[in-house]
């Protein structure tokens, strides 16, 4: 028996199954990445089972989309490969739960329709983790789809860390520090309780790629994170800039859209992309005083 575990963004798809032994999840045996899902696209699957590498194209036939075919891939793929474990449930990362989601949820035609009210909240991640449900959904009818949030984790900041200096009234429309890469800061926490006894003190713990965020825990739980209201507070990020001056923003004409992902931060800053980069381009960059002030 195994956990099917997914990640449905709009382009792409990641995936991974871990085996369960005795209730417990187990380290993946086979992980993947789809790309090419967006319409009219052309997918091509590549995968890693018991260590080695494969990839192979997915054909798209005239009565289907990208997305339903590379589900029918993953199927078919789990099924034919030698010893792997059945699949009993697919378990989706969702972005965002809102205040309501504070925990991993089963997914039911009233959970699916309160989830795509956050959907304003998380514009460029929600409906795509939403439409994957979906998607596995009718792809593995079979199976119980499990939601779980990259919010939840942050669930037991203090109010006083998660609430703005804004009305009251604002706060109960859903205005609060929700805190993101949750699913991330859980897993990290889990295997440094293992290991040290430090882990259930006081933690501060980072997540670094292309996007970016630092979590502050105590005795294993979350107190304060460096994202906010959205994904685009904190930390500079590979699209998506640190918080700033709202006035320069108002000059800008840039305003405070949520969905303001696009070109500036570490891009701007002469380095794209991820920050598994940066190290390299720090090197390079010495002796250069604007590339070396990008970096610092």
């Amino acid at each position: 028996m195994a956990i099917l575990a997914v990640n449905a963004g709009s382009s792409s798809l990641k995936f991974s199954l871990h085996p369960l032994q005795d209730g417990q999840v187990q380290p993946f045996v086979l992980s993947g990445n789809i790309q090419g899902l967006e319409p009219h696209g052309t997918p091509e699957m590549s995968w890693t089972y018991l260590g080695k590498k494969h990839a192979e194209a997915l054909v798209v036939s005239a009565d289907s989309s990208p997305f339903a075919t590379a589900l029918q891939g993953v199927r078919a793929l789990v099924q034919r490969l030698e010893a792997a474990p059945d699949i009993q449930a697919v378990a989706h990362r969702l972005v965002h739960g809102g205040g309501v989601f504070t925990e991993s949820v089963l997914v039911t035609p009233e959970i699916l329709d309160k989830l795509a009210s956050f959907n304003s909240l998380a514009p460029l991640h929600q409906p795509h983790n939403l439409e994957g449900i979906r998607q596995f959904q009718a792809a593995f009818p079979e199976l119980p789809q499990i939601a779980c949030f990259d919010t939840a984790f942050h669930a037991s900041m203090p109010e006083v860390d998660y609430a703005f200096a804004l009305p009251r009234s604002l706060q109960d429309q859903g205005v609060r520090r929700y805190g993101f890469h949750g699913l991330s800061y859980q897993y990290i926490m889990s295997v440094l309780q293992e290991h040290t006894i430090r882990g259930r003190g006081r933690v501060v713990m980072a997540h670094l790629g292309n996007g970016a965020s630092l979590c502050a825990a105590l005795a294993g739980s979350s107190v304060a994170t460096t994202m906010g209201f959205s994904a685009l507070d904190g930390l500079m990020m590979g699209t998506q800039q640190r918080a700033g001056c709202r006035g320069l923003a108002v000059f800008a004409g840039a305003g405070l859209d949520p969905r303001a992902n696009g070109k500036p931060a570490l891009q701007t800053k002469r380095f794209a992309g991820c920050l598994r980069n940066f190290c390299g381009y720090a090197q390079a960059a010495r002796g250069r005083q604007r590339e070396r002030t990008a970096c610092d």
